[in-house]
């Protein structure tokens, strides 16, 4: 079962954020503030739990859908846009914003953590506001 990895405003109002949906991993956010008409950049960071490592083998995938009047570099991230080792993944959602105001992304995490016996897939929602002036 997903669990929906809300990152609300008050969490972003410093432009940090984490998340753990379960004790096997923690997701967290970094959503600066950026500029209309300028290249932006969100930063994401999964941390497997205690006594679990990330499945190097497994499809890691990152989808984002940007609201009106944003555009993304990439709508999904996988392979290469992803640092992916045991102790972590790291990506990046490279935007670019027409209008100012407060935007609000979503999307879709898809990894694997594994533990000493067993590895386990997860699909979770991912949502982030980041603050356009």
């Amino acid at each position: 079962m997903s669990t929906r990895l809300a990152l609300t405003a008050a969490g972003l109002m410093f432009g940090l954020s984490a998340f753990a949906a379960d004790a096997s991993f923690t997701v967290k956010v970094d959503a600066p503030a950026a500029k209309k008409a300028a290249p932006g950049k969100v930063h994401v960071h999964i941390t497997p739990g205690s006594g679990f490592h990330m499945n190097k083998d497994y499809p890691t995938s990152v989808t984002v859908v940007a609201p009106a009047g944003v555009t993304v570099e990439k709508g999904k991230l996988t392979g290469a846009d992803i640092k992916l080792v045991e102790a972590g993944a790291d990506f990046d959602v490279g935007f670019v914003a027409a209008d100012v105001g407060k935007k609000s992304f979503e999307g879709e995490l898809k990894f694997a953590v594994c533990s000493a016996t067993s590895c386990d897939p997860k699909k979770e929602k991912l949502t982030f506001v980041v603050e356009v002036k």
